[in-house]
């Protein structure tokens, strides 16, 4: 027997003992290892295998004998311990032994070296040893093996999916963001430049006229509504669009019921003829401001007609009468028919154009202005004469507010105050609507929220 078979001999033979000043060198964790070596009869020379080996002697037995069952073989002869490491070493020499983390700790080591006794290590078997232990089956080593070396790769193969899923996922979330950035990168320069456009239609921030120039860009204004399409700002383009486009319909249909346009950058062209065969109704776009501009219009066109056709009238009523007169002259003349002649010119020009007064109930005691009879029978006071312009804007306005329609009002003379001569003017039926300065222009009614002072 070689020195160091004796050696191992005699070491296996002493009782294991943890030496308690070696102990203090270690850590818990260290010290509960070694203990664990100790009791396992683990020598300071035994290699990792026979480390293993010793550790683990109780589920190697198990596992034989389990395996021998199922196999309904007899059992075999028990062999030593040394035999057992010597027939495992001969089956691990063509495949690497696979070592798990559970019996090799590291944890608690800075630094390890493993030096392992070559596998073809030739065993003195000149003395058999006192302890004998189960052979292990060559069958039962490859099955543990190839479990602990599929067990690996199955995790392996788990980790390089879940990395790789990991890397892509990251790689399409980035991409996927910068997309995004740039989609919204875009959207946002071309709502602006829809916005800038929108804007130019409009004469003022609050969007209460429009630039008559501009509603040949409504196409243009289109093509960026278009590109905005699917993102969020479409949904408010389009409604400013419609809205947009829906205002500018209306201004150019009245438009084209009058002989030049009659609505110009939100303002009302009062001298605006209408069409002979204009036709107008009332509109509505949605926007306050530009709707009353374009009731005013509708309101003015309306008046011209209602106003030629009572010119039409009138004229024909004119020349029946004037044909009357004459006639009349001719077969009888005389001083009262003279006078009678001249009262109805004086009554006809009082009117200024419009209707008379006589056998209607004036509301006379609406008036802003006291009604003064000694100022009125003052005929032929200068105050009384209009300044130009001023009657004409007076019921232009009063028809596009829709106060009177065409020369259906009454217009009657009230008092002289200042030597600015004043008028009422009234409804057809007689009802009051405001008292007007024949020199400056100004006019005020009774209305609610209109002004309470007089002009005096």
């Amino acid at each position: 027997m070689t020195k160091k078979r004796r050696d191992r001999h005699k070491n296996e033979g002493q009782e294991p003992r943890f030496d308690f000043d070696e102990a203090k060198e270690l850590t818990v964790g260290q010290a509960i290892r070694k203990n664990e070596e100790v009791e396992a009869g683990v020598l300071p020379e035994d290699s990792i295998l026979d480390k293993y080996v010793k550790q683990h002697k109780d589920e190697i037995e198990a596992d034989k004998f389990a395996t021998r069952q199922y196999k309904k073989e007899e059992l075999v002869e028990t062999q030593s311990l040394d035999d057992l490491i010597q027939e495992i070493r001969e089956e691990t020499a063509v495949e690497p032994t696979i070592v798990e983390n559970d019996f090799i700790q590291f944890d608690d080591l800075e630094s390890t070296q493993v030096t392992e006794t070559p596998f073809d290590e030739e065993f003195d078997t000149e003395e058999a040893v006192e302890t004998e232990y189960p052979m292990v089956d060559s069958e039962d080593g490859q099955s543990v093996k190839k479990q602990i070396l599929y067990g690996l790769l199955a995790a392996l193969g788990i980790i390089i999916i879940g990395t790789g899923y990991y890397v892509y996922s990251q790689v399409a979330r980035s991409t996927k963001e910068i997309q995004t950035s740039q989609s919204t990168t875009n959207s946002q320069a071309e709502a602006e430049g829809f916005n800038n456009l929108y804007d130019a239609f409009y004469t003022d921030s609050n969007k209460t006229a429009l630039k008559n120039s501009q509603f040949d860009k409504l196409s243009q204004l289109k093509t960026l509504l278009d590109k905005l399409e699917g993102s969020r700002e479409y949904t408010l383009a389009k409604s400013k669009y419609d809205s947009l486009e829906t205002q500018i319909k209306a201004i150019q249909e009245v438009n084209a019921q009058f002989e030049k346009p009659a609505i110009v950058d939100g303002v009302l062209d009062t001298n605006a003829k209408a069409k002979s065969d204009a036709k107008f109704t009332d509109i509505k776009t949605g926007n306050t401001e530009i709707d009353k501009v374009l009731d005013k219009a509708i309101s003015l066109g309306k008046s011209q007609k209602t106003s030629t056709s009572s010119s039409s009238q009138t004229s024909s009523s004119s020349q029946a009468s004037s044909n009357s007169s004459t006639e009349s002259s001719t077969s009888n003349t005389s001083p009262s028919s003279s006078a009678s002649s001249n009262n109805s010119v004086s009554a006809r020009d009082d009117s200024h154009g419009g209707l008379s007064s006589s056998g209607v109930n004036l509301q006379r005691a609406s008036s802003r202005v006291p009604f003064n009879q000694s100022a009125v029978d003052d005929s032929n006071n200068s105050a009384w004469d209009f300044a130009d312009g001023v009657l004409e804007q007076i019921l232009a306005t009063s028809r596009s507010r829709g106060y009177i329609t065409g020369n259906q009002y009454i217009l009657e003379r009230v008092n002289i105050v200042n030597g600015n001569g004043y008028y009422n003017l009234y409804k057809p039926d007689g009802t009051y609507l405001f008292t007007l300065n024949c020199k400056t222009g100004y006019f005020v009614g009774n209305g609610s929220g209109h002004a309470d002072a007089l002009d005096y």
